[in-house]
């Protein structure tokens, strides 16, 4: 059984499957389009419960910018299906900080769910990287009119290839 860290995103060893690599760096960026949802792979090798999710903001913050991130089950082991927990629209926080959004504690059992995160704004800003390849298939997928998230994602691969620092928390707030 692989252990759980107390925090899951999408650089985490063994748990992400988007194609990062060590020397891949994020900075802050403009979110890439008002209430488009991004859908990030992340596969779930142990029983875990989420207890808080995350997005790391960038550099310039507004609190009118609202988010939502969430985890999606996959659908037939390879495009996001059905939400399982959401944060709803939060107000963006402090600027350059990781923020925290506690949910109701949900168990996952392994496989493959999605992280999803949006943003009302394309001024909301994040850390975030690009692919240098365009992403295909289980990378990235995205979906438009998407704040709040939607119950059940109705995804298209995404034009951006971009990836967010965001992920679930598994321990409860110091």
């Amino acid at each position: 059984m692989e252990p759980v860290p107390p925090m899951v995103g999408t650089t985490t060893q063994g748990w992400s499957l988007c194609p990062i690599s060590g020397a891949t760096t994020f900075a802050s960026g403009l979110f890439q389009s008002a209430n488009e949802a991004v859908f990030m792979p992340l596969s779930v090798p142990s029983t875990c419960v989420v207890r808080r999710l995350w997005w790391t903001n960038g550099s310039t913050v507004n609190a009118s910018n609202n988010l939502d991130i969430g985890i999606y089950a996959s659908t037939q082991n390879r495009e996001p299906g059905v939400l399982v927990v959401s944060a709803g629209s939060t107000a963006q926080g402090t600027a350059s900080q990781v923020q925290f959004v506690d949910v109701t504690d949900t168990t996952l059992a392994p496989g493959l769910y999605w992280i999803a995160l949006t943003a009302s704004v394309t001024a909301a800003t994040l850390m975030r990287t690009s692919l240098s390849v365009t992403p295909q298939g289980l990378i990235v997928f995205s979906e438009s009119s998407a704040l709040p998230l939607p119950s059940t994602a109705t995804p298209v691969e995404s034009a951006y290839g971009r990836i967010y620092l965001c992920g679930f928390a598994t321990t409860a707030s110091p």
